[in-house]
């Protein structure tokens, strides 16, 4: 019993065994499937689509980034540095030799046309005067005597010609008589010379007299005084010696200057507009001045004036610009800063900095029509460091290659892609003057 039982228990064992084979086979059958499904097939796809956008690459156009040629604002502000100065200025020198007696004013005080400003004692010139007085005197007693004596000649001669006629009288004693009255004449013609002459050289004296009064010549504000009570001032070279300015006395002499009064109403500034400006100035023109110690003030000022010429040496057309100042907030020597707004009537055409294409034949920009490239000349003006201006060849809404590579040759194929616009320059002085190129330092396609 013990045998049959081991033999009826194991064959089960033995009949199972080829089952869990194939089981075992199928499942190492399905994943297999499975691996390749997920791995292989995936990857030949990739590889397919790589394979076929890199022919699809090969068989199109290159892209190539463009933007469209616009023109620059019609408004262009420039901004020029420059001095304020007093419209009329004077510095008062002395005409008569003598000491100051009197001052009536100082540094910062108004005044107005005539107004007084020093006492010069000059006793020399008094003298002058005073003899010049005499002389006159004295010329016009001698005319006095010539006149007399001229009358009684006359007299004397008209009784000689009757005597003559007469007989009684010789005619040799009527020609002295004749002559005698030619002399009186002329000795009277002399001395009313002598009074002429003698009253012109007291008018003279007088009026240097009149300059012992020193007298502002307008009204306006002393912006310098450089004497006081005691300091000796002298006529001889005036104009010729010290012009300092300073604000006490300086022990000038010998001609130096006294005062200094500048007309305040209205003020001036000099300044240099560059060349490439100068089609734009126009007389009359307004400009807006600020200065730093009146923060958020602005100012209106006008163009006066140009020298109509270009100084060859800056480069820059002078150019005054006047100021409105009758409520005296400026002061002579202020540090301005003018900003003029001009409209151009035909803005120029502006392209990207990084289009421009140097090369041997000149400057060049790849313009792209109907997907082809075309190397067009250009005409470079003003650099505004991104942007530059183009005054030929390039119309409005012409399409310009940024950055071109080697793909921008001419007649090549491509693809354009629109750039984003690209800030308006603001119309400020070129970044390095007219006509020169771009100093960002980016290379340029084709050097």
């Amino acid at each position: 019993m013990s045998e049959q039982q081991t033999q009826t228990t194991d064959k089960p064992a033995t009949s199972d065994t080829p089952t869990n084979l194939r089981l075992w086979i199928i499942l190492a059958a399905i994943l297999l499937v499975i691996v390749f499904l997920v791995g292989f097939v995936p990857r030949h796809e990739r590889t397919k689509k790589i394979d076929e956008a890199a022919k699809q690459r090969e068989s199109s156009a290159p892209a190539l980034e463009v933007i469209k040629v616009q023109r620059s604002r019609a408004n262009a502000h420039l901004t020029i540095p420059g001095t304020i100065t007093a419209v009329v200025e004077a510095p008062i020198y002395a005409r008569a030799s003598g000491y100051i007696s009197k001052r009536y004013v100082d540094i910062g005080d108004h005044v107005h046309a005539g107004q007084l400003l020093a006492l010069i004692d000059a006793p020399d010139l008094d003298q002058q005067v005073d003899q010049a007085r005499a002389s006159l005197l004295q010329a016009q007693s001698v005319l006095g005597q010539m006149q007399a004596q001229l009358k009684l000649a006359t007299v004397t001669t008209e009784r000689y010609r009757v005597l003559v006629a007469k007989g009684v009288l010789s005619r040799q004693d009527g020609d002295t008589q004749e002559a005698n009255l030619e002399v009186s004449q002329a000795n009277v013609k002399a001395a009313e010379n002598s009074v002429v002459g003698s009253r012109a050289n007291l008018d003279r004296l007088l009026r240097l007299q009149g300059y012992e009064k020193v007298t502002a010549p307008f009204n306006g504000i002393v912006t310098a005084r450089n004497v006081d009570v005691g300091t000796l001032i002298s006529a001889t070279g005036a104009g010729q010696g010290n012009t300092a300015t300073a604000a006490v006395p300086t022990g000038l002499s010998q001609g130096g200057q006294m005062f200094s009064v500048a007309q305040s109403e209205r003020m001036r500034v000099f300044i240099g507009i560059p060349e490439a400006y100068s089609a734009f100035v126009k007389i009359g023109e307004s400009s807006d001045v600020e200065v730093s110690s009146l923060p958020g003030q602005k100012f209106t000022g006008k163009i006066t004036r140009t020298a109509n010429a270009v100084d060859p040496g800056t480069r820059t057309l002078l150019t005054e610009v006047q100021i409105d100042n009758r409520e005296g907030k400026l002061l002579p020597g202020m540090y301005g800063v003018i900003t003029f707004e001009n409209v151009r009537t035909a803005p120029p055409l502006v392209i990207p900095a990084d289009a421009l294409i140097s090369r041997a034949q000149g400057n060049m920009v790849a313009v792209v029509r109907d997907n082809v490239v075309h190397l067009q000349t250009i005409t470079v003006g003003r650099d505004y460091g991104a942007q530059l201006e183009v005054l030929s060849g390039l119309n409005d809404g012409d399409q310009v290659a940024i950055n071109p590579s080697d793909i921008a040759t001419e007649g090549a194929k491509v693809v354009p892609r629109e750039a984003p616009a690209q800030p308006q320059p603001a119309g400020g002085q070129p970044a390095n003057g007219a006509g020169q190129q771009s100093g960002s330092g980016k290379k340029r396609a084709g050097q």
